[in-house]
């Protein structure tokens, strides 16, 4: 190989090596229906079969019922603070959660409820009690009406906390994907108890008082 060809191919490889470095353009985000671009904020669509979320152009997420009239449920937006909920300390001993971070919906498919909590590998699925649960929405007939699939009952217990909302399933995952993106060592460490600090304080401002609405149990 002669010293110009040596040249040249050192200047791709050094070319190739710098290009590898570069950190990678993030794609922005498109309807999963249409590709139409989207912002930060934007509507999502369950696929109740296999639970997962698509993203949608408001356009498209108009089109889709949250009540399993269509082949998608629209997830709605509303957030409520259950500032009034029943929840005894024993009650959430007997639901079998290990950890003070869950939620919990009603699957349309089984008709059974499903608590889901967060772990630094990702959301874990856990069986209720029928029978804790039933004692649960008598304390809080609300429950009754609770949209299967798109709404959960979000708990947050930890360090003394008793917050509790009604919250869109959307936002249920974005709190197991802080959990899994931040959570460093046993403890988890400043940056993930920031992060899911910060999380609860935006639910906090942009959620409804539900007053009699929750509590005479009507659909939410």
């Amino acid at each position: 190989m002669s010293q110009l060809q040596r040249n040249s191919t050192g200047r791709g490889l050094s070319a190739l090596r710098q290009l590898a470095m570069k950190p990678a353009v993030a794609r922005a985000e498109a309807c999963d229906l249409c590709s139409a671009p989207l912002g930060a904020e934007h509507d999502h669509l369950l696929d109740p079969a296999t639970r997962r979320l698509r993203c949608a152009c408001r356009a498209c997420a108009i089109l889709f019922s949250s009540t399993g009239e269509t082949i998608y449920r629209r997830v709605p937006s509303d957030v409520y603070d259950l500032s009034g909920f029943n929840l005894s300390d024993a009650m959430w001993a007997g639901l079998g959660i290990p950890i003070a971070l869950a939620f919990v919906f009603r699957s349309a498919a089984t008709g059974e409820a499903v608590a889901v909590y967060p772990s630094p590998a990702g959301p874990v699925q856990t069986a209720l009690d029928r029978e804790i649960w039933e004692d649960l929405v008598a304390g809080n007939p609300g429950l009754e009406g609770l949209t299967p699939d798109v709404k959960a009952l979000l708990i947050n217990r930890v360090n003394g906390a008793r917050d509790y909302f009604i919250a869109p399933i959307d936002q249920c995952y974005k709190l197991t994907g802080i959990v899994r993106a931040h959570w460093r060592g046993f403890s988890g460490g400043e940056a993930a108890w920031e992060q899911i600090h910060v999380f609860f304080n935006n639910l906090k401002s942009r959620s409804i008082a539900p007053g009699r609405r929750f509590h005479a149990g009507s659909v939410i």
